[in-house]
Order: C-alpha cells, then sequence, then structure tokens
C-alpha cells in the first residue's frame, strides 16, 4: 500500500514537472558560458601544459577520454579546437533547439574536463550537470529555450518520466556538492576556529586580488568579520543543499543564496567561471520552485510598478494649476 501511494506520488511530480522551462534554460547558458569564457579568455597554451615534467600532451588512454574532441581530432592545432569548442557552447548558450543541444553540451563539457592539464573544479561539475541536463531536456520541443511553454500534450510520454529523472539528477547531485563542501571544511581546524578566510585572503598565489583585494584583506583583518564569513560560508553552503531538496520558493531561495555567495568569491578572489558554473547549476536543480515563483513575483513587481506611477499621477505637475485648484476649493 505505501508503495503504491510513492509510485503515484512520483508520477503526479513526473506530470506536473515543467519539462519546458526557461528557467532550465537560464542556467544551461549561464554554465555554456562560463565555460566559454575558459576558451575565449585562455590561450591553448595555458590550458594544455606540462605537468610533473610530462610531455604536453593530452591523456586519451581510457574510453571516456578518447571520446574528447581533442582525442578524436588527434594532431589537429589546439587553439583551433578551442575555437571549435566555444562555437559549439555560444551555440548551446543562446537556446536552440535545447533537445538536441545538450548532447553538444555535454561533449563540449566532457572535452574540457577530461584534456585540459589546469582543472578548477567547475569542469567536474559540469560533467555531471550537463549529462542529467541531456535526460532533463528530453521532452523540451521548443526550437529556443527562451520561449514560454506552448504544448501541455505527451507529458505522460516516456520522454517526461526522462526529464524528471533527469532533473532530480541535477537537484541531487548539486545538493550533495554543496552538502559536501559544508561538511568537509567542519573538520579543518581554521575554518572550525573561524580564520579560514582571513589566511584564504591572504594566500600568495590564490588570495584576495583585482579591485577589491585591498578591502577584503582588510576586512577580514576584523576578528568579527572573518569569523561571520568563515563560518557564514560553511552555513550558506549547508542552507543551499537543504533547500534545493524542498519545495516552491525555498528552492528559489536556494539559487539566490549560491548566486550571492558565488559572486562575493569571485570579487574576493576570483575564479569566475567555477562560480558562474555553480550558479547555473543551482538554478538548473531549482528550476522547478524559480517557474512556480515567477508569477508570483511579476504580479508583485507589476503591483509595485502600478502603485509607483499611481504615487506619482497623483503629484500636480503644474504648479500654477496646483494654485488655481487649492483656490477654488477655499472659494468653495
Amino acid at each position: 500500500m505505501f508503495a503504491k501511494k510513492i509510485v503515484v506520488l512520483m508520477e503526479r511530480s513526473a506530470w506536473r514537472f515543467p519539462a519546458e522551462s526557461r528557467a532550465l534554460g537560464a542556467g544551461r547558458s549561464i554554465i555554456a558560458l562560463a565555460q566559454a569564457s575558459i576558451l575565449a579568455f585562455t590561450p591553448a597554451s595555458h590550458l594544455f601544459v606540462p605537468v610533473d615534467g610530462a610531455e604536453i600532451e593530452v591523456d586519451c588512454s581510457t574510453p571516456v577520454q578518447g571520446v574528447s574532441l581533442y582525442c578524436l581530432a588527434g594532431s589537429t592545432d589546439r587553439q583551433f579546437l578551442n575555437l571549435l569548442a566555444l562555437a559549439l557552447l555560444l551555440i548551446v548558450a543562446s537556446g536552440v533547439l535545447p533537445r538536441y543541444t545538450t548532447v553538444l553540451h555535454f561533449w563540449a563539457s566532457l572535452s574540457i574536463g577530461q584534456s585540459i592539464s589546469l582543472p578548477d573544479g567547475g569542469d567536474a561539475v559540469a560533467q555531471v550537470v550537463t549529462f542529467f541536463l541531456i535526460l532533463a531536456c528530453a521532452n523540451d520541443k521548443r526550437t529556443w529555450h527562451w520561449q514560454r511553454s506552448n504544448s501541455e500534450e505527451e507529458k505522460e510520454s516516456i520522454w517526461q518520466g526522462l526529464a524528471w529523472a533527469g532533473w532530480w539528477g541535477v537537484r541531487l547531485q548539486v545538493a550533495y556538492i554543496y552538502l559536501n563542501s559544508a561538511l568537509a571544511k567542519l573538520p579543518v581546524d581554521q575554518w572550525a576556529e573561524g580564520s579560514a578566510t582571513y589566511y584564504v585572503a591572504r594566500m600568495e598565489n590564490f588570495g584576495a586580488a583585482g579591485l577589491f583585494a585591498d578591502l577584503f584583506r582588510w576586512a577580514t583583518g576584523i576578528t568579527l568579520i572573518a569569523l561571520l564569513s568563515t563560518w557564514g560560508t560553511i552555513f550558506a553552503e549547508g542552507l543551499i543543499a537543504f533547500l534545493l531538496l524542498r519545495r516552491g520558493s525555498r528552492q528559489a531561495a536556494a539559487a539566490t543564496i549560491s548566486a550571492c555567495l558565488h559572486v562575493l568569491i569571485i570579487l574576493q578572489i576570483g575564479i569566475v567561471s567555477f562560480g558562474f558554473i555553480m550558479v547555473g547549476a543551482v538554478i538548473c536543480a531549482a528550476s522547478r520552485g524559480i517557474d512556480s515563483n515567477a508569477p508570483r513575483l511579476k504580479s508583485l513587481f507589476s503591483r509595485t510598478r502600478n502603485s509607483t506611477r499611481g504615487i506619482h499621477s497623483s503629484v500636480p505637475t503644474d504648479p500654477e494649476s496646483a494654485r488655481k485648484t487649492d483656490a477654488v476649493t477655499l472659494g468653495a
């Protein structure tokens, strides 16, 4: 009896899943653009460098590595291959034919993650997320993923079930990444005592950099700020993992917290591509909650804008006419 109820709930959840989602499309575009920035702003000579004295060769020893673009192309100029992968990612980011470009996106992610010599962590996340996105977009029949959903038919098809399962794969994987990151920090002395951000900001090769470097060094030198930023990071990561496994507005809140967290990290120590890959992944994982709350936010914004217009329209724009109105009122 209990198993039957679970099956019914799963079927109902799969049927309600928005397979044609703008939020899911936005997350895909953010991930693709973040990956494209790596190829656009980093020459091939910096991505394929000797490690431990080895020659500059792409490892193609395993079947997974063998399907990489850089292995299949053999001796083709790697800068040209970078441009080819960049073009694929820009096509994905445009949102055209999401049902099919997810396969190209996964291939590009696999090629980057398996072949470049200096990964930053975001490439591994992108590989897993883009794999599940192939399933999550299986029932997306739109020409462009920025279009509104225009069909309610075939919701009960096998493609709808695959899409729902793929979205759950993204959701569980991203939640695990944040939870694992939060728990892994707890046994580390610097994170446990609240001084981690102080030391991170002052690391020689991985510390605060850019326009706000001095500001972050000064701020983390204040004990209270160092404590709040260190423990706040752990708390935020755990909270994101928890909220992603909840429903509705809680998922949207997870995306908001993730965006704020990674923007702060980007401003402090850089790693731009990693930050935006994570934000895009969270948006994909929270897409159902974002979609369900988008009409409410739009309605709230419209009411706020209309009320603001009403206030402005009630104020006379001509001082002379205002004085005449007052005179008539007093005379009456």
